[in-house]
């Protein structure tokens, strides 16, 4: 049988020119004689057909040798072929780390930008961050000056932002040596960097980027606020860092920071403490219900028991009928504290003469059992609490377990 490599060359160029791009690439790496044989015809080929698509695939592939010779035969204008932004080579590129490939496109992406007043360098430099391509992140910055890019727009945070959202500490050292960007302008969310910083969930890295961010100058009190998205993040090691630097947070609205005080921390109650440093408790006493609320469900939440029962030994928080007020809280605070597993809270509670059995839909016995708190759901029996586990929302199945740990509950003693 005679073979591929037997048939005469006249045959293997007819058959070579019935390949597409992909196909006749693999022809010419069969062997020696027929990459000389078809290596001028693919090149031939593509530059007559779709020389955009073939330098796109050296830059996804990093085939080097081959987007040189294209650039050869076609010309810088082949990087804009059928382009579409997010599809550029020199993207591509970057994303997937080909530093060698970024540096051979750098020229046509400096001559974009300047023609076209572009943001392809923001682009390329932004794609190669979250895959932490140093080496590309570096060579673009290294480029930097011979871009004419707007570095002071809405949007020139972007890449600074990119890295410090993603925890990467030696990309973010990068772009503040570089003076990358004015470290108060923001991303495509209005966050600066800094404010980004705030508002990542806590750790190491996340602490030394914030560090390294505010020893570069960041102003701190241009976004009011920074603590803020600290707590929302529960952020504390930032938060004492901005504190730490004279972030003056008086000029926040107290109803804010209130509210943030009565969102419940599972882990971190320090920052339930930190917050109630700045709340006027005292004043926040003699004002509106809603108010007092807001602080209730924030003791509750914060395992701030001294401050409990200092709201219910001073304060009318609780109506004629023991139930909170429903604008300013959602489920009443004896159901707060059996969710947040608050056992003196409880107690607490059922001291000052809240309602064993709760309000509307706000049933502390079943959460109770819901979440196998045993001792609770005994406790508020023992207080004279009344639920009836046929009239509660939920399938047969649910009822009837409610039913059985009712029952489990109330054949032991209180201890």
């Amino acid at each position: 049988m005679t073979t591929l490599s037997e048939l005469p060359n006249e045959m293997l160029l007819e058959i070579s020119g019935h390949l597409d791009y992909p196909d006749l690439n693999a022809f010419t790496q069969v062997s020696r004689h027929f990459h000389s044989l078809s290596n001028r015809g693919l090149y031939r080929a593509i530059a007559k057909d779709s020389p955009g698509k073939a330098i796109r695939w050296t830059a996804e592939k990093g085939k080097e040798t081959s987007a040189r010779k294209l650039l050869q035969m076609c010309g810088l204008k082949i990087l804009d072929d059928l382009v579409f932004e997010g599809q550029e080579p020199i993207v591509i590129a970057a994303s997937n780390g080909h530093t060698n490939l970024v540096e051979l496109f750098i020229p046509h992406c400096i001559q974009h930008d300047t023609e076209k007043e572009g943001d392809l360098f923001k682009r390329t430099l932004t794609v190669a961050i979250p895959e932490k391509h140093i080496a590309v992140v570096k060579l673009l910055l290294e480029h930097k000056t011979d871009f004419r890019t707007n570095h002071e727009d809405r949007n020139a945070a972007i890449p600074l932002c990119k890295a410090v959202e993603m925890g990467h500490i030696s990309i973010v050292r990068l772009l503040l040596e570089h003076n990358y960007c004015n470290l108060d302008t923001y991303d495509l969310d209005g966050m600066t960097p800094l404010a980004l910083a705030a508002a990542t969930k806590a750790s190491s890295a996340n602490l030394e980027i914030a560090q390294l961010l505010v020893e570069a100058g960041a102003v701190l009190d241009r976004n009011d606020n920074l603590l803020l998205k600290a707590a929302e993040s529960d952020n504390l090691p930032v938060m004492k860092l901005l504190l730490a630097n004279n972030l003056c947070w008086r000029q926040l609205e107290w109803s804010e920071v209130l509210r943030e005080f009565s969102r419940p921390r599972r882990k971190n109650h320090e920052m339930g403490s930190l917050l109630l440093s700045w709340i006027d408790v005292d004043r926040i006493l003699k004002i509106s219900n809603i108010q007092r609320c807001y602080l209730l469900r924030g003791a509750i939440a914060n395992r701030l028991d001294d401050l409990l029962e200092k709201i219910l030994d001073k304060s009318a928080v609780l109506d004629e009928d023991h139930k909170a007020n429903r604008k300013g809280i959602y489920l009443c605070p004896l159901s707060l504290a059996v969710c947040y597993g608050r056992p003196r809270a409880v107690k607490l509670l059922l001291d000052h003469g809240v309602d064993p059995s709760g309000e509307g839909d706000c049933r502390p016995v079943q959460f109770a059992l819901e979440k196998g708190k045993d001792t609770m759901a005994r406790l508020l029996f023992d207080k004279g609490a009344i639920f009836d586990a046929d009239k509660c929302r939920g399938s047969a199945e649910y009822r009837q377990l409610m039913k059985l740990r009712m029952a489990r509950v109330r054949r032991k003693p209180i201890g």
